[in-house]
């Protein structure tokens, strides 16, 4: 028996998602450096690597969990695709 496109169906990074690895570490595997996050989640570099610790007043913000695991799902591309939008909603005041 064949089986006609089925591809990968199993997510590049779904046993990631679920594993207990500290966040500054799994950030650091994904290749998103603390500079990025903190631009991507509109922090200074200093409290984007206390949250991804936990250290932050109250924990890790979910924002910071969310950003990492969008950038872990998207390739290239899309992370490029994804900073502009972000770019392009600072620049028209959209954010603080």
């Amino acid at each position: 028996m064949a089986m006609i496109g089925c591809g990968n169906m199993v997510p590049r990074l779904a046993a990631r998602l679920v594993d207990n690895e500290p966040l500054q570490q799994r950030a650091k595997r994904a290749g998103l450096p603390q500079k990025r996050l903190a631009q991507i989640v509109g922090v200074s570099e200093n409290t984007a690597s206390l949250q991804l610790r936990g250290k932050w007043e109250s924990g890790t913000p979910r924002y910071v969990v969310a950003a990492l695991i969008a950038w872990e799902l998207l390739d290239h591309d899309a992370r490029q695709l994804w900073e502009e939008k972000i770019a392009e909603a600072v620049s028209a005041g959209l954010t603080r």
